[in-house]
């Protein structure tokens, strides 16, 4: 009846990338039965005049899509890329302030809410649920919780696991299994609008046409890698590239400026001057990415320029898509613990492909 396996196995036949054995060696198996258990008794009671539904069928033409609890810019646009599945739907997006900027502009999302009370429920045919979870449900209106829903991830409850993927698969199963794995992983992608605007902006930079971006700072300690300046110099003394932009947050800043006084005729510094979609420009406009792991990554991959990814306890499968070159590098304890010549020696790698790419797209006069 409670059907716990569900916290632990996904609803589709595909195989992604998931840790669940580590997980349950973390997490005892009571303590995820109870909270399993109570999320089970409240969400069948907050939803008890609302259909659960198995399947999105051509009668759903109008659908709010409710992503409510993670408020990370890299987990959001790895949960709603899927979207592309249901193009030929109406869908508004229910979300986070702090994550609703970045959809701005979507081709996909017709309206963009922050606050539930400007959803009415009569507008629509079918909600989308992140989860089960308390601080999904107990947000929602009355009147929105009557109608029919399907959940993206359910009880599903496992740290570790590719969320784009699982967003891919589970939504086309849905729909119907209108495609195979391979085709899935091939256009399996972060859906990241950047818009004419965003565009004009970056464009009034005057960036160089050959560059390598660099993110500095991070959103969190654990994120954060230390020996940028060490990199930059490093680049230069080899010659890899003649111009590397930095990009990040305002809390980038002062780290930025000390970089870029070594170097003040090769470093362009856009931290804090950019939108996190402006800053997906920039990446695209780049030769690579250099990046600890973090939101800028999955607009890396959005506009598919090659990454050389740091991480030090997320397995880099769980982050990084097949169809965009990646190296993913672990650190023991720390990303401070990853060497700093193989960081180099990556994007040496990395920036080599780029250039013979740029020659082959060079036209023959």
């Amino acid at each position: 009846m409670l059907r716990f396996y569900r916290t632990y196995t996904t609803p589709f036949k595909e195989k992604i990338p998931t840790f669940v054995e580590v997980f349950f060696l973390r997490v005892p198996l009571f303590k995820r039965f109870l909270r399993f258990f109570g999320r089970y008794i409240y969400s069948e009671i907050t939803l008890r005049d609302s259909q659960k539904l198995n399947t999105i069928t051509k009668q759903h033409k109008k659908i709010l899509w409710v992503q409510w609890v993670d408020s990370y810019l890299g987990d959001s646009l790895m949960d709603l890329s899927s979207r592309i599945l249901l193009k030929d739907k109406e869908i508004d997006l229910l979300t986070k302030e702090n994550v609703a900027n970045i959809y701005q502009n979507d081709t996909i999302f017709r309206h963009i809410f922050t606050d539930p009370k400007q959803c009415a429920s009569n507008q629509y045919d079918l909600l989308i649920i992140d989860s089960y979870r308390q601080r999904s449900l107990k947000v929602l209106t009355k009147d929105l919780l009557q109608l029919p829903h399907i959940s993206l991830y359910g009880y599903y409850n496992v740290d570790d696991f590719n969320r784009l993927y699982f967003s891919f698969f589970h939504i086309n199963k849905l729909t119907g299994c209108h495609y195979n794995q391979q085709q899935i992983e091939q256009i399996a992608k972060p859906l990241l609008p950047i818009s004419k605007q965003d565009k004009i902006a970056i464009s009034s930079l005057n960036l160089p046409d050959n560059f390598i971006a660099i993110v500095i700072g991070s959103a969190s300690v654990d994120r954060n890698f230390n020996k940028w300046d060490v990199i930059v110099d490093a680049i230069f003394t080899q010659d890899i590239v003649e111009n590397i932009v930095l990009i990040g947050a305002k809390n980038a800043k002062i780290e930025a400026r000390k970089i870029q006084r070594k170097h003040p005729n090769k470093i362009i510094d856009t931290t804090g001057r950019c939108s996190f979609n402006q800053t997906a420009q920039i990446i695209k406009k780049s030769n690579l990415l250099v990046c600890a792991d973090g939101g800028l990554l999955h607009a890396a991959n959005a506009v598919l320029t090659p990454v050389v990814a740091l991480f030090y306890h997320i397995e880099p499968t769980t982050r990084l898509i097949k169809i965009n070159k990646s190296i993913a590098l672990m650190g023991k304890n720390n990303m401070g613990h990853i060497q700093s010549d193989t960081i180099i020696e990556k994007i040496q790698l990395l920036q080599k492909d780029s250039e013979w790419e740029m020659k082959q797209e060079k036209p023959i006069n």
